[in-house]
């Protein structure tokens, strides 16, 4: 038996304002159809069985999971009282189902990922899956298409074997987000992968190397694990969730660990990162727009034009810019200025006056 396990909650700081702290990314719908958490729920589901995929998300945000997912199974939802980062939110998700459910392989799943080519996706969480049962810490990358500056990559060597179509490959490093001149050359020399935050392993592999290479986050988890269960629960996780770090996976784990293997993934990814990115996935109009909403435009170019309030949007003469309406806030920036977008955010949550428009 295995199990899918889904971050659900995170920001997503980078599409504010239709993002915002009690609405994050994973909640909106950008294509009119499914909020990319129903849409990773409907996946996972599908792949584990609903009663065997689990939601690690902020405490806050309890209500709106279940508005959105009505059928999830509530046991199966692990509230965090803090977001800090995906390092401790996997610890936490391991902790929990090792406790409640054995050793049983895990699949973690970002909630904000725009996946297509599903049936191909499923087959090779089946087989990281497979990895994952012999202790492999295993993580899923991308074959790039582009040269992207906006995701982290993974160098890969050596073919370790051939999964019925589907490569296993040796991990030979993490690395961050490259600047436009090494993604070129990432992705002319073919040897890296997009890092997508998809991963495979057993709860008792990873806290492992979390032991290794963060004692005290270890042991931090290891006192909730005692807890669960117990009627302290709830006052000692909140009790050790404040004195964690804030960290990533990434760098916490997976940059230092030597036992990581790639499978790569030829399905349809995107993690959506920003409001320009909404360009590979929606249609333009003949003058290259991208418009949602009430907007009237004349004589306008290359816009990604986005209005969700009950109101015209009026736009004139404008060229490569991003305009997005919405009850909590307007937000107006060039197209080169997209990645941006999260450093405003943090302003405003560092403003007592400001902070509440976020909300």
């Amino acid at each position: 038996m295995s199990v899918g396990v889904i971050m659900a909650g995170g920001l997503g700081k980078r599409l504010w304002p239709e993002s915002r702290v009690n609405c994050p990314k994973q909640f909106i719908n950008l294509e009119n159809r499914e909020s990319f958490l129903q849409a990773a729920y409907r996946r996972a589901s599908d792949i584990f069985g609903a009663e065997n995929v689990f939601l690690v998300i902020r405490e806050d945000l309890k209500d709106a999971v279940v508005s959105q997912l009505p059928k999830v199974h509530l046991e199966n939802i692990i509230a965090e009282p803090q977001g800090k980062d995906t390092a401790p939110c996997i610890g936490f998700a391991s902790v929990w189902i090792k406790e409640k459910r054995g050793d049983e392989s895990m699949v973690v799943l970002p909630a904000d990922h725009l996946i297509k080519n599903e049936r191909r996706f499923a087959k090779i969480i089946l087989a990281a899956l497979e990895q994952a049962e012999k202790d492999f810490l295993v993580t899923i990358g991308i074959k790039p298409t582009r040269a992207e500056t906006e995701y982290g990559y993974l160098q890969v060597g050596e073919k370790l074997e051939d999964l019925n179509g589907i490569s296993l490959l040796k991990v030979e490093r993490f690395t961050e987000k490259p600047s436009h001149k090494k993604a070129k050359e990432f992705f002319e020399e073919g040897n890296f992968l997009w890092n997508a935050g998809i991963f495979a392993w057993k709860p008792t592999i990873i806290l492992n190397e979390m032991k290794i290479h963060l004692p005290g986050l270890y042991k931090g988890l290891m006192k909730i694990g005692k807890a669960l269960g117990t009627d302290k629960e709830k006052e000692i996780i909140k009790e050790v969730y404040a004195s964690f770090p804030k960290i990533s996976i990434d760098y916490g784990v997976m940059e230092k660990t030597s036992s990581v293997v790639a499978i790569a993934g030829d399905f349809f990814w995107d993690d959506i990162g920003n409001w320009k990115a909404l360009e590979r996935i929606l249609n333009r109009d003949e003058e290259g727009n991208i418009i949602r909403g009430l907007v009237e435009e004349m004589g306008s170019s290359d816009c990604i034009l986005i209005n969700r309030e009950n109101k015209i949007l009026g736009v004139i003469g404008l060229s490569h810019l991003i305009i997005v309406n919405t009850k909590n806030g307007v937000l107006v920036m060039g197209k080169e200025r997209a990645h941006k977008v999260k450093d405003l955010v943090n302003r405003l949550l560092g403003d007592d006056k400001l902070k509440d428009y976020l909300g």
